[in-house]
């Protein structure tokens, strides 16, 4: 867990950086169903960043004419003490934190005004739709968190960027932390794999390794033999000998840090002839991606180039046809690959997603128009301390393979003939997807993969699969 001397030296990073006060919100419990009972709460990322194990309903004044920084928490009550045990008094968070002054959070629109006087204060959307009206209701601004360009003030959004983009070593630390506790939960889910079990119980494997670390999941696990479904968090899908089991799972430390892992493997623990050659050069265009992740390298050069490797793997293969620059130039590869190399990743495993492409978009740089490229997350030029993941797949989709809009436009560089020959096998099932991920930091000389530990060599893989026995 990151110090409170790394965050107070965030913060006055932070204070350095903006000239108007900020006012930042951690959000609340948000109910489940009915009013008392909660979802787990999880503070908003930015909060994070500069405290460490937020309490709910927190708020922070930062101040740049002052330097200062006053955090308002809820008063501490009898009732407290009794339904959740004792907490720490106001005097000694502030002495704990280093911040200027610990407030009551019911008197927060009262002394924010007071110490801002007719200065402009900003402030930030966030994921709990209270504390963001309440946070406007004291800045007067309009602001919307589902919608990237009324997140919050552009310069503000910009300056929070450059800080969480650049991990520092104690950041860094949580998220190497975050990668071991999801290896041994991919791992584990390989080792549990056999036939004749439902998708759950291998997810049950993975969350629950999760939890005996302390960890929660940073996202929905997608665990699934309908591997060509991106997104697939249904899990009741039995496993069948000849299926491809797809796990994209990745913890969350305490800290908000996080890991974002995908790996396939075949439920019989052998891959065959198709799945072989499929996970080969999805492999090698992994590969090939994390190796040129150095400063200065652009993302979207770093996607195109596993575009070309798996294009011309496919054309290897026979289901495309024609040169592979020109095919991915074409955006042909999309049948194959529709979706991006990756994303920032960080305290939010699409780290600052929600701040929209004028963050995750170098200026003057604009989403294609092409199916698939279009889904590319991220084009910015990397720099040390930047965390990115690498993901390329190759998928069989039908309602993509079947599209005739696209059967018109590839004909002649994709073998449709070909493909349906995967969207057919193992007995109607169909192929599915295999798509490999790794987390991988850009560092001064060139980058590092923060979850280099987890199994993805077929031989390591098809030696894990089922070794836990019934």
């Amino acid at each position: 867990m990151p110090t409170s001397s790394h965050h107070k030296a965030r913060r006055a990073e932070f204070l350095a950086a903006i000239e108007q006060p900020v006012l930042l919100m951690a959000g609340g419990w948000i109910s489940r169903n009915y009013p008392a009972n909660w979802s787990p709460f999880r503070a908003d990322s930015t909060f994070l960043f500069f405290f460490p194990q937020a309490e709910p309903n927190a708020a922070a004044l930062f101040d740049p004419k002052d330097k200062s920084v006053t955090l308002f928490l809820d008063e501490r009550t009898q009732a407290d003490a009794l339904w959740h045990g004792p907490v720490q008094s106001f005097a000694d968070l502030k002495k704990a934190f280093g911040v200027t002054a610990v407030e009551k959070r019911a008197e927060l629109a009262k002394l924010v005004g007071k110490q801002i006087g007719k200065r402009t204060v900003r402030t930030l959307a966030i994921a709990d739709p209270r504390a963001t009206a309440e946070a406007c209701s004291i800045t007067g601004e309009r602001l919307d968190f589902f919608t990237a360009k009324d997140l919050g003030d552009p310069a503000l959004l910009q300056t929070i960027a450059r800080l969480r983009n650049h991990k520092q070593e104690p950041e860094l630390a949580e998220m190497r932390a975050a990668a071991a506790v999801t290896r041994e939960a991919h791992t584990l889910a390989m080792a549990r794999t056999r036939a004749g079990i439902r998708e759950q119980e291998l997810v049950g494997h993975v969350e629950g390794t999760f939890a005996r670390h302390g960890c929660v999941p940073a996202y929905n696990t997608i665990l699934s033999v309908r591997g060509e479904v991106l997104h697939n968090h249904a899990h009741d899908n039995l496993l069948l000998e000849g299926d491809l089991v797809l796990l994209d799972a990745g913890a969350e430390r305490p800290s908000g840090y996080c890991a974002d892992v995908t790996r396939a493997w075949p439920v019989n623990g052998h891959f065959g002839p198709e799945a072989r050659d499929i996970y080969d050069i999805v492999l090698a265009a992994e590969k090939a991606a994390i190796a040129s992740v150095k400063p200065g390298m652009r993302y979207r050069d770093v996607h195109m180039l596993a575009a070309r490797v798996l294009t011309d793997g496919l054309v290897q293969l026979g289901l495309m046809h024609g040169d592979a620059d020109a095919l991915v130039e074409n955006g042909a590869h999309a049948m194959f690959f529709p979706h991006g190399t990756g994303h920032l990743l960080g305290l939010d495993v699409h780290d600052l997603e929600a701040f929209g492409d004028a963050i995750a978009y170098a200026p003057g740089r604009t989403r294609s128009p092409q199916f698939g490229t279009g889904y590319l997350r991220l084009d910015l030029d990397l720099q040390p301390g930047m965390c990115v993941t690498i993901e390329p797949g190759i998928y069989f989709v039908p309602a993509i393979l079947h599209d005739a809009k696209f059967r018109k436009q590839f004909k002649g560089q994709v073998d449709f003939q070909r493909a349906e020959q995967f969207l057919t096998m193992n007995s109607g099932r169909g192929f599915g997807g295999i798509r490999i991920e790794d987390d991988v930091l850009c560092t001064k000389t060139g980058h590092e993969v923060l979850s280099a530990a987890v199994p993805k060599e077929r031989l390591a893989i098809e030696a894990l699969v089922g070794s836990a026995g019934g």
